[in-house]
């Protein structure tokens, strides 16, 4: 029997049509090639999950992943992922979350749930300490995500567990729809809200007592004080402190990157009032943080008067911010407040939320919807009252908002009439509030080729390096330094540095670690080196940077294949067709993606990936040991 270290070494496998829960050790073959979250999940769904299937029928799985540093005294190990087939790009998807859900997984005694097939009526998982029990949840089905947090945490009499749940949008099927965990934090993007939505699980509540065994404990704990001490000088560490992210809405609406009336320009005049200065000033109770965080970033606020009043709770960050504020030119932050606590509440990604709203915005002022299809509503530029509405009708699937619930690439299918010209999205992903255009050229490759579409944040925030100026620890795998202008495409290595930045956030996704503690420099972030190092004193493994980043590779190329047997090529890593238009005013003003085609011929390059079609090529395959993959891929 194999003794685990930094890992519990156990799977939980519920089959929710039959009713059957088994429990299976860990497989050592996976966690020595793909480590933990995103990666052992990645290769379990590359096995057991056949391609095309329909990502809302019960043949889809969604895994409740943990990584080795998750619930330890790593600092930022407070993370856990769900991975599945997206419903709402139909290819790889996956989502993070923080607070104590993952945490209080593994203490559950599991790393990993697989959830499988479809229940018959709405039930709920329950786990606490090795046992796991499947219930009945037909009284929480309709209630929202905070009632039915709150009604299961009194229901097993147990205040210190952790609730994993959708509310409303995930049991309407919207195909953004989040899991929520510990009230407000969210696993937000791709839709796995729906996925949970169309098995009838609509909560899992986890805790437990049992511990994660340390190989090296007086070795790890120096580490884990060590890194600690590194971060106190990180330079982002006052920035969370002090506002959060929306903290950022000031700092890239000053360098016209804080993406606005739907992506026609990256500058709101009105930004300050958006801000998070602001927010700190006016409804801020307290900062909050995830398991183990030594930044604190989480907001938690309330609006206490007035028309948008609203109960305390976590939020806004600043995608929120920027997404159902400026790119809809709303300028009310007591609105935004309210609207944040929406999609909390009805398990709504707030991303997707704003795109839609900003997107159907600038279809009625074109004409091509009218007050008909609105219901009455006047879809005005900051009308905060339409806006705050229709995060009501997506959830509910009501009139309008049953189109928009669809993500922008689906209602510009069905509105047509040329609205796909301004639909913002990648691979039906919609994008982040960070403009390609205007914040980094590494940004724009990352958004035409990630593996869940156009995503700011898996596997990392990457402009780190041109406009953040930041090297993150990686010179040691070839980082060009110093960084080339962010407005330059093709000829300073943008394609080597996204692939640079691609393996970095995969170390952190593998890991079960915030991103957010690997951006700076060699001397103030967590770096690949600190972290094989951290890794190897919990698991006793004799494992260096080198051969962390080659496990990260792996992961990377395993879900890129997983998309190409879902029918991704070349033809696929687009961008929308705005980022390829100029920026209407601003200190930006004028300035637009160039030359995609050749920066992805150069990250092809990079990558070993066939130039002509985007796929990895069997040499590349073979020499990361991925042989069964070559042969459904090139079969």
């Amino acid at each position: 029997m194999v003794e685990w270290f930094g890992f519990i070494g156990k799977l939980l496998r519920v089959n929710l049509t039959k009713g059957k829960i088994v429990e299976e050790p860990l497989r050592s073959d996976i966690v020595e090639n793909y480590l933990g979250c995103t990666g052992y999940a990645a290769r379990l769904l590359w096995e057991e999950m056949p391609p095309r299937i329909d990502p809302l029928s019960p043949e889809n799985k969604i895994i409740f992943s943990t990584g080795p540093l998750t619930g330890t005294l790593c600092p930022s190990g407070g993370s856990y992922h769900i991975c599945f087939k997206s419903p709402l790009t139909g290819i790889w998807g996956e989502s993070r979350s923080g607070g104590i859900f993952g945490p209080k997984l593994k203490f559950a005694g599991f790393d990993f749930v697989v959830i499988e097939g479809r229940s018959e009526n709405p039930v709920y998982l329950r786990i606490d300490d090795g046992e796991a029990e499947i219930k009945s949840a037909e009284h929480l089905w309709g209630k929202t995500v905070h009632e039915t947090t709150d009604a299961l945490l009194e229901e097993i009499g147990d205040p210190e567990a952790s609730i994993a749940c959708i509310g409303p949008a995930g049991e309407n099927l919207v195909r953004f729809a989040s899991v929520m965990n510990d009230h407000d934090r969210a696993a937000g993007r791709c839709g796995g809200g729906a996925v949970l939505g169309s098995k009838n699980l609509k909560a899992i509540a986890v805790n437990g007592t049992q511990d994660i065994k340390v190989a090296r404990p007086e070795e790890f704990l120096e580490l884990s004080n060590e890194a600690c001490k590194i971060l106190e000088k990180n330079p982002y560490r006052d920035l969370y402190a002090d506002f959060g992210t929306i903290g950022l809405v000031n700092i890239l609406n000053e360098v016209g990157a804080l993406p606005t009336r739907n992506w026609r320009t990256s500058y709101f005049e009105n930004a300050n009032k958006i801000s998070g200065e602001t927010l700190k000033k006016k409804y801020l109770i307290k900062r909050r943080a995830c398991f183990a965080c030594t930044f604190g970033c989480g907001r938690y606020s309330e609006v206490r008067y007035g028309p948008w009043q609203t109960p305390p709770h976590e939020g806004p960050e600043y995608e929120t911010a920027d997404m159902t504020g400026a790119q809809t030119l709303l300028q009310d932050l007591e609105a935004i407040v309210r609207i944040n606590y929406l999609c909390n509440n009805y398990g709504l990604d707030t991303i997707s939320t704003g795109s839609s709203i900003a997107f159907a915005i600038e279809c009625y002022e074109r004409g091509l919807i009218s007050d008909r299809e609105t219901g009455g509503l006047k879809l005005n530029w900051g009308n905060a009252e339409a806006v705050v509405a229709l995060v009501e009708l997506i959830a509910k699937r009501e009139n309008i908002g049953n189109i928009l619930a669809e993500g922008v690439k689906r209602a510009s299918e069905a509105i047509g009439r040329g609205s796909s010209d301004f639909a913002v999205h990648g691979k039906g992903l919609e994008l982040p509030a960070h403009d390609p255009r205007s914040e980094s050229k590494v940004l724009a490759l990352q958004y035409a080729v990630a593996p869940r579409g156009a995503c700011h944040m898996h596997p990392t925030w990457p402009s780190w390096w041109d406009s953040g100026g930041l090297d993150c620890g990686t010179k040691a795998f070839g980082l060009p330094w110093p960084p080339a202008d962010k407005f330059s495409e093709v000829g300073v290595k943008k394609g080597l540095v996204t692939k640079i930045v691609q393996l970095q956030g995969t170390v952190s996704e593998i890991l079960g670690v915030c991103i957010f503690f690997s951006h700076g420099m060699e001397e103030n972030c967590l770096t690949p080196a600190r972290y094989a190092a951290i890794l190897s004193a919990l698991t006793g493994w004799d494992i260096d940077r080198f051969k962390l980043w080659k496990i990260a590779e792996r992961v990377y190329t395993l879900k890129r294949c997983f998309n190409v047997r879902e029918g991704i090529t070349k033809k696929d890593d687009m961008l929308p067709k705005r980022t390829f238009e100029p920026i209407e005013s601003g200190p930006s003003k004028g300035r637009k993606v160039e030359n995609l085609k050749g920066m992805l011929e150069e990250f092809y390059e990079a990558l070993e990936w066939d130039k002509e079609t985007g796929i990895p090529t069997r040499k590349k395959l073979e020499e990361l040991g991925l042989n069964d993959v070559v042969n459904q891929i090139f079969r």
